[in-house]
């Protein structure tokens, strides 16, 4: 009877030592390095003025490591406190005033004063004039700013300040440790953080590793977090050894004709519009990451997309085509997207099938190009006012009353850029991460940064805000430099 006794403490102890363990496993921890691959290869560590949107994301996310904006948005384009926590306008948009956030101080030590804030935002908008006072700045301008807020929450307007090596310094989570151009980029945790100091003490960026590179580094665990392709992420949400996760559409695949491109007879655009069959280029070569587009916003942004068809309509395109003159054109795509020429040969073989002859090259000049622009705000206006600087269309007229949710609005503004066929849509797709299962509390947001949630009460750990990846901790078993 006692044997039977010690054999019941034994087995009790040991179930109290399995479970002690397993919370100790899953229990936040410091320390550790977290490991990240990137496609892009930046030169410099600055937002490029016409990235691509592989650069872009890659660049953005980093730098939103480093530095805050004074607002954020969430994905229902509700703003949300960063350096600032209140502001105000005037009734016409062109008057706004901030309140800053107390007792935050810039990497160098320095503090995130007023004056500072002050001097960053009016080097990155000449056209704004931006005063400081005691605890707050105002920014005032000739045109009226219905969409400012969108705009500051834009990764372009973090306030980062320069240091004499020209790297950033900023009031983010982690401060740059060493650079080296295109290859690699060392940050380590702000302790000064002014939402709290990151669980991580070091985060290790590799830059240029291509998405294949990067997700067999992943599967042989040398890395924790990577870009990954939409397609591969959209057929599978988890695997054993890392979990992936898509973003909401923020991207826009479209085609754009040049300004002296032969196809300059609009019913000749539309046709070729009407002629792509999009389903089975979305089913078949992007394993059916995205949405078929024919408006430049995606439906979550707008509510609207459905009233742009993007359904193929073979009897209206012949009978455009028949009242048309039918030039060779000639189609180029990005040659760093590895999904671009099938997806532009494809488009090419539709118009065939109409009579309109459309060569896939990249000699010669183009008449048609194949691009994928961001769209890098919830807010709509915003949106599409970036989408027609990177199609290089005329920016639209958006009245005061958009920022008063008028879609009607919108709506027109959207439908005159989409007036003459200059650009033809096709897909809104998402942007994909991927992270090992060595990364605890991950989560890609729906709008393709890296932000994380806090966590909660239960977590015994206060909410730590939304800073970018100052939530994240690594698995105890693998802590420590980088493999």
């Amino acid at each position: 009877m006692r044997r039977i006794a010690y054999l019941f403490l034994a087995a009790i102890s040991l179930l109290v030592a399995a479970s002690s363990i397993s919370a100790a496993e899953t229990r936040p921890h410091y320390g550790g390095t977290l490991r990240v691959m990137l496609q892009s290869a930046p030169s410099a560590l600055e937002l490029p003025a016409n990235a691509t949107p592989a650069d872009y994301w890659d660049i953005a996310r980093t730098l939103s490591l480093i530095g805050d904006t004074l607002v954020r948005l969430d994905a229902q384009d509700r703003p949300q406190p960063g350096l600032a926590v209140s502001w105000e306008s005037d009734p016409g948009g062109h008057h706004w005033q901030f309140t800053l956030r107390r007792g935050v101080k810039f990497h160098d030590g320095s503090a995130a004063s007023p004056a500072a804030v002050a001097q960053i935002l009016s080097a990155l908008h000449p056209g704004w004039i931006v005063r400081a006072s005691a605890d707050s700045i105002s920014i005032d301008s000739d045109t009226a700013m219905p969409s400012l807020l969108a705009e500051l929450a834009l990764p372009r307007n973090l306030l980062l300040k320069r240091g004499a090596n020209g790297l950033p310094i900023g009031t983010g989570a982690f401060l740059v440790a060493e650079w080296q151009p295109g290859k690699l980029l060392k940050l380590a945790a702000s302790e000064e953080s002014w939402e709290g100091r990151p669980f991580v003490d070091a985060v290790e960026i590799e830059f240029g590793k291509s998405l294949r590179d990067q997700a067999i580094a992943l599967e042989l665990g040398k890395t924790d977090v990577i870009d990954a392709a939409p397609q591969g992420a959209a057929g599978s949400e988890r695997r054993d050894a890392w979990s992936s996760s898509l973003s909401l559409p923020v991207e826009l695949l479209v085609l754009v004709f040049s300004a002296n491109s032969n196809a300059q007879d609009p019913h000749l655009r539309e046709a070729l519009a009407l002629a792509i069959d999009r389903k089975p280029i979305q089913s078949v070569l992007l394993k059916g990451a995205g949405e078929p587009a024919a408006s430049i916003l995606p439906n979550w942004m707008t509510g609207y997309s459905a009233v742009f068809s993007a359904q193929a309509n073979p009897q209206r395109a012949r009978a455009l085509i028949a009242e048309s003159r039918r030039p060779a054109l000639n189609l180029s795509y990005d040659p760093r997207d590895p999904q671009a020429q099938l997806i532009a040969e494809r488009i090419a073989l539709n118009a065939r099938d109409f009579g309109i002859t459309v060569q896939v090259s990249l000699s010669g000049v183009a008449d048609i190009r194949l691009v994928c622009i961001v769209l890098p705000s919830p807010d709509p206006a915003t949106s599409l006012n970036e989408a027609a600087r990177q199609v290089g269309l005329p920016q639209p007229s958006l009245p005061m009353a958009v920022s008063g949710n008028s879609l009607d609005n919108l709506y027109q503004a959207e439908r005159g850029l989409l007036d003459g066929y200059a650009v033809i849509p096709l897909f809104h797709l998402p942007v994909a991460t991927a992270a090992s299962t060595r990364v605890n509390n991950w989560s890609s947001d729906p709008l393709g940064g890296w932000n994380v949630p806090g966590f909660s009460a239960s977590d015994g750990q206060a909410n730590r805000g939304t800073d970018v990846l100052a939530n994240v901790w690594l698995t105890d078993s693998l802590r420590g430099a980088a493999r």
